[in-house]
């Protein structure tokens, strides 16, 4: 069986659309604290990703759900969900982030980093993009259960970069 990292910038729908595959998953935020090397400053937790591995690869799982599972190395594939950076500032407000969590997650997503970082990892060849801006949390999911069950072939071109010009 594959493993998959279901990953993507806060707020792009990664624990949404799990919860619509029906697919072994494992959520890593469940994870956290207890492989976690203390907070940040700003509250986020500093996890050591080699212990949670360590931990989680004899378990079954067939999907990884998290913002770093695409830094894992018992990752087969990689799915990386995508937001255009206007229409995941508004998802951002509603979680009341704060204004400097917002514009690092918005540049975060422009810049592809977590896209940048999987295709580092795992090769192009071994990932999809799938942009959340306009399908609905079922289509996303339709599209990721076809990826995975080897019936469709995903060559999303994403790239949200001309989105900072405008804020500056």
């Amino acid at each position: 069986m594959e493993r998959y990292a279901l990953t993507g910038t806060p707020g792009t729908g990664k624990t949404t659309i799990s919860a619509l595959l029906q697919n072994d998953l494992i959520s890593l935020s469940d994870y956290y604290e207890k492989f976690s090397d203390g907070k940040t400053k700003d509250g986020e937790w500093v996890v050591n990703i080699k212990r949670l591995e360590s931990s989680i690869k004899s378990l079954e799982w067939e999907i990884a759900e998290g913002n770093f599972s695409h830094l894992l190395s018992i990752i087969d594939k990689v799915i990386v969900l995508r937001c255009d950076p206007a229409v995941l500032v508004n998802r951002l407000k509603e979680r009341n982030y704060s204004r400097k969590k917002i514009r690092e997650n918005l540049e975060a997503e422009a810049m592809g980093i977590i896209y940048s970082e999987s295709v580092r990892n795992y090769g192009v060849e071994n990932l999809i993009q799938v942009d959340t801006s306009k399908k609905t949390s079922k289509q996303c999911s339709i599209i990721i259960r076809n990826y995975i069950n080897n019936n469709i072939k995903v060559e999303e071109e994403i790239d949200y970069l001309e989105r900072i010009l405008d804020w500056y």
